[in-house]
């Protein structure tokens, strides 16, 4: 039986027991980061207040013009791992396979404009955060963790010291960091990311020099006078500077190409030097030990099936991974393999996964083109939606578990008024109500982008703020029997409408929401975003400035019309609004001819996703036919 405590109504009375279930709300309402509580959802339906659904549900203030970003504040989505070796044989040449091919590259004037402290903040801050110590605002919301460039170890290196190149910087911003929310920054110039990586070798230098000069306070209690003699004062700059020079490349001896006898003495490898041990024993990293890195924050190995490796898979970086270990990780250095024994292992390590996987694991930046058609199809009209070019978007799972939803089909169109969105991904499940506490809705939502500089991939920046079209399953089926899911609830007397309860069941007359008058449920005749529809629309229209900051548009203001159906094992959503739009308090104006930065986010209910627990997709690129 699900019970709430006594609360006080906004004319004083007291409504005793309220519980959302009898309301008809699902138990839980989330919307792109984290959902309200029960109690707060019933409350806000009975006094009609607004609930926008970030962080702390603090609202945002309204955009001047989401098209026209005021600055360049904030980043994208990033992960735990940083480095990477990034060299395909002995003479350390650069390795980019499976690397995405750089779209068009952004306005020069931008790039210009840009100091390598200005990109790492748009870019890199909101994930390791502003100062490059991985506490960055959304760094509560990904595993594994973002990396602290200050004082954590770099993950893949190519050099004897560990201490990673700048083309292992390089590798890591070309391919991203699979398995991990890090995304492909293939996108951007070469010159953006010579700045980002002289900025992170910037922030690494400062971390160094910061922590020995806290070592010499607390262990050797120098003073600050002491310390800023010019011998401690040389002394330190020394430290530093042999802490960050990269070492000798490591050897990497000439390769083979793989045999099933090099495979099968690889297999052999792999169980005698105890790789079973963590990566289980057919390669799917179900070994028994549990696993923390330097940090203390828990990790698994990979599952080499998978082809999610977290740098290059190519032959030479792999036996560099064997050689030389993961810093930071619970992934040694193999110095008791001969290196004939370290390249069957790399043999047998890559016949478990195929090329094909090797190169899906990248996100990479693709072009939907919104093709000019004489009438928008609907979700019915399957035979329209077939002549519309479909693109595969790849996505990953912000919070990383295996099998999250791979990619989504994307198709558009427009017919000079409206443009329509075709999402469609695999789901097992669908889960279309939330009334339980311990369930979550499947959902689906899109942001778009208008300007030079594109802002943090995760909902943008207070500077540069995001237009957001959101649809979930749960709301657009309407009014829901609660009693029928949650029989032995405890409802409450309605205003205005009864005068007492016979017993705890749902299902008396009267206590449905729909034989409730307006006056009683104030929340559903002011439009509130929160309460489920009646016109069967999951859409809505969000304003988002950057994280814990999601707020619903107001009533007028909501143009997105959103439908979606499960079958076969598979959601499909279509997505319309207006082309242009009032002005900017109704979102983002687009015209024929034009073009916006789009990205996806997607979320499992079966497997609770929910908030910044989801599986998302780089920025990809909207164009629209004139």
């Amino acid at each position: 039986m699900i019970r709430f405590a006594a609360r006080s109504c906004v004319v004083g009375t007291t409504l005793g027991r309220v519980s959302p279930l009898a309301l008809g709300l699902p138990a839980r309402r989330r919307a792109f980061l984290r959902p309200s509580p029960v109690h707060l959802l019933a409350w806000a339906l009975l006094i009609g207040v607004t609930l926008p659904c970030g962080s702390g549900c603090r609202r945002s203030q309204p955009a001047a013009n989401p098209a026209k970003p005021a600055g360049a504040q904030g980043e994208s989505a990033s992960s735990s791992d940083q480095g990477a070796a990034a060299t395909d044989s002995a003479k350390g040449t650069a390795s980019e396979p499976g690397v995405a091919a750089p779209a068009e590259e952004q306005p020069a004037a931008e790039k210009v404009a840009a100091t390598g402290s200005q990109l790492f903040s748009r870019h890199c801050g909101s994930c390791h955060g502003e100062r490059g110590d991985g506490k960055g605002i959304a760094a509560a919301y990904l595993f594994p963790k973002p990396r602290d460039f200050r004082t954590g170890r770099f993950r893949l290196t190519s050099t004897t010291n560990s201490v990673p190149t700048r083309e292992d910087l390089h590798a890591v911003l070309l391919r991203g960091m699979p398995g991990s929310s890090m995304p492909s920054w293939a996108h951007l110039s070469q010159a953006e990311r010579d700045l980002l990586v002289d900025e992170v070798q910037r922030i690494r230098s400062e971390g160094i020099r910061e922590s020995y000069l806290a070592q010499l306070k607390e262990e050797e209690e120098l003073t600050d006078e002491e310390i800023a003699a010019d011998e401690v004062q040389q002394a330190i700059e020394e430290h530093v500077k042999t802490a960050t020079t990269p070492g000798e490349n490591s050897a990497v001896p000439e390769m083979a190409a793989a045999s099933p006898e090099s495979i099968e003495r690889g297999k052999g490898w792999y169980a005698k030097f105890v790789c079973i041990s963590c990566h289980g024993e057919t390669g799917k990293g179900d070994g028994a030990e549990r696993m923390f890195d330097d940090d203390k924050t828990p990790t698994r190995p990979r599952d080499f099936t998978l082809g999610i490796f977290k740098g290059n898979p190519d032959p030479a970086s792999l036996y560099r991974r064997i050689s030389l270990g993961m810093p930071g990780t619970p992934m040694p250095g193999s110095s008791n393999m001969t290196p004939e024994q370290m390249v069957d292992l790399v043999h047998y390590i890559r016949s478990l996964s195929t090329e094909e996987q090797r190169q899906a694991a990248v996100l990479k930046r693709e072009k939907i083109v919104a093709q000019r058609v004489g009438a928008v199809p609907g979700i019915d009209q399957a035979e329209a939606w077939s002549q519309a070019k479909a693109v595969q978007v790849r996505t990953t799972p912000l919070w990383w578990r295996p099998g999250a939803a791979a990619e989504v089909t994307v198709q558009a169109v427009h017919d000079g008024q409206t443009l329509a969105v075709r999402l469609s991904w695999a789901d097992a499940t669908g889960d279309e109500h939330a009334l339980r506490s311990e369930s979550f809705e499947d959902a689906v939502a899109m942001e778009l982008y208008q300007g030079e500089a594109e802002p943090f991939l995760g909902m943008g920046s207070m500077a540069s703020p995001v237009d957001v079209w959101f649809w979930d399953a749960d709301r657009q089926h309407g009014e829901i029997a609660a009693e029928k899911i949650n029989p032995n609830a405890v409802a409450d007397v309605y205003p205005f409408s009864e005068k007492g309860v016979a017993g705890t069941e749902l299902s008396r007359p009267g206590a449905r929401m729909a034989d409730q008058p307006d006056i009683s449920l104030p929340a559903r005749a002011t439009g509130n975003q929160i309460v489920p529809r009646s016109e069967g629309s999951g859409g809505s229209s969000l304003q988002v400035g950057g994280p814990r900051t999601v707020t619903f548009r107001i009533p007028k203001s909501q143009l997105v019309v959103a439908q979606g159906e499960w079958k076969d094992g598979r959601w499909t959503v279509v997505m319309t609004r207006p082309l242009a739009v009032p002005s900017a308090e109704e979102g983002l104006s687009l015209e024929p001819g034009g073009r916006a930065s789009v990205a996806l986010a997607v979320w499992d209910g079966a497997h609770a996703d929910r908030d910044g627990q989801k599986s998302i997709t780089i920025w990809q690129d909207l164009e629209l036919e004139r």
